[in-house]
């Protein structure tokens, strides 16, 4: 074992030796293994796009597979939820722009609009509907005072504190991929893909396919896990009578129409959390493959030291981005997300102090706690990057100075692992919201 004076003096000399020897031939290992694989397996961008399958792929055309195949319809997907202007970024119509700001503010104006109407019809997203207690309400006084205690007990930590957590972690993320602009998203992925193309001379890869897949596999769960919460919703909404506050003596045909806004605004809720969330898990896959690829090229000896630390340090950006800027609105969502479940849970138990007529509709119940388990625990699923298991051979003073490195992705300021708790305050949060919603706290 090396000391930690050996350690530092080694992997210095070696850098110096590397920097010299830079100096004199004038160009990067990268640069040289881009332009041999440039030269041996050069392949035409248009090739790209008609056969994706193709084993061989030059640096342009593998920037083009990595923007055309993943980076440019997710960024669409961003625009869509109203993350990210309509058009270019740099474009100076003023119809784009207005465009652009109007549809940012629509997705702004139907999510408040879902917090009220969550709260007209006593919508709760952690069980639903007070079935039972509507057809009694509308009968009498006495029971319209118990449906009222049900619904409205503690407006505070039921409606407007997750509501307002909510909202915020939207007018964040708005904030992150609208506004700051420092398309961070972009550069990490070209970066992957570049390093996922690097192959010894003369051998296939199928390294930019398998990312790809990887990719696409987290954007499926979303999707698939917002067209659940649909469901779900929609099987809540048909399964009993709904009272909106305020509008007790309207038309049916006004109820049904705000029946279909609260579905609708409901699942724009939804969308907006996926997004990000799946945001998040896609830049800790691409961290993760970024550093799985930086270590083969190094074990490999395609890649100098010095420029392999040359890399680390670009990668410490981005994880900085990741661990300050993305994960806080994660953390906001995942509150929201971690005390529906409780509540959830604890009312399936029957555990609510005043909630004790309203059955819940088990296989719906039991879905929509899953599906609030599996928002909480997605971005805690991450491990953490740096693996420190590799042979030390003919590179030890450089696996010795990986080994200091503390690389990992954090939420609520602490690393992605099960060794460490929540912050007492975020436990507080959630606690409170759960105590709250089942009524505990009044």
């Amino acid at each position: 074992m090396l000391t930690d004076n050996e350690s530092y003096t080694s992997t210095c000399d070696l850098l110096d030796k590397h920097a010299l020897a830079d100096e004199k031939v004038g160009v990067s290992a990268m640069e040289r293994s881009a332009r041999s694989s440039v030269d041996a397996h050069s392949v035409d961008i248009g090739e790209i796009t008609e056969a994706p399958d193709t084993d061989y792929m030059s640096t342009s055309a593998i920037l083009h597979y990595c923007k055309s195949k993943i980076l440019v319809p997710y960024l669409k997907l961003l625009t869509v939820m109203g993350l990210r202007p309509v058009g270019e970024a740099s474009s100076t119509s003023t119809y784009i722009i207005c465009l652009s700001h109007f549809h940012s503010a629509q997705v702004a104006v139907l999510m408040v609009l879902g917090y009220i109407l969550q709260y007209m019809a006593c919508f709760r997203r952690d069980r639903g509907f007070c079935y039972r207690l509507v057809p009694l309400a509308l009968q009498s006084s006495f029971e319209y005072d118990a449906y009222k205690q049900v619904c409205y007990g503690n407006v505070t930590l039921t409606y407007i504190g997750p509501s307002l957590l909510h909202f915020v972690g939207f007018l964040y993320a708005l904030y992150l991929f609208r506004i700051a602009d420092n398309e961070q998203l972009q550069n990490l992925m070209e970066r992957v893909f570049l390093l996922s193309s690097y192959a010894p001379q003369g051998t296939p890869t199928t390294k930019p396919k398998r990312l790809l897949r990887m990719l696409w596999f987290f954007i499926f769960l979303s999707v698939f896990w917002m067209c659940l919460s649909l469901c779900s919703v929609n099987l809540m909404m048909a399964k009993g009578t709904i009272m909106f506050k305020w509008m007790e003596s309207s038309s049916s045909e006004v109820i049904l129409a705000l029946k279909i806004v609260l579905i609708i605004c409901t699942l724009i809720h939804d969308m907006i959390q996926a997004t990000v969330i799946t945001s998040y898990c896609l830049q800790v896959q691409l961290l993760q493959a970024h550093l799985l690829f930086l270590k083969e090229r190094l074990i490999n000896r395609t890649i100098s030291p010095l420029n392999w630390m040359r890399e680390i340090a670009e990668f410490r950006k981005l994880l900085k981005y990741l661990n300050d800027d993305l994960a806080p609105a994660v953390c906001l969502f995942t509150i929201v997300n971690a005390s529906c479940a409780i509540s959830c849970i604890m009312w399936l138990l029957d555990l609510d102090k005043v909630d004790t007529e309203t059955e819940p509709i088990v296989g719906i119940s039991v879905l929509n706690l899953l599906l609030w388990i599996a928002a909480v625990i997605a971005p805690f699923i991450q491990r953490p990057f740096l693996h420190q298991d590799t042979s030390q051979e003919d590179i030890s003073s450089i696996l010795a100075y990986s080994a200091t490195l503390n690389l990992r992705a954090k939420l609520f300021a602490f690393p992605v692992s099960g060794r460490y708790i929540l912050l007492v305050l975020t436990i507080t949060t959630i606690a409170s919201f759960a105590l709250g919603m089942c009524h505990y706290l009044q």
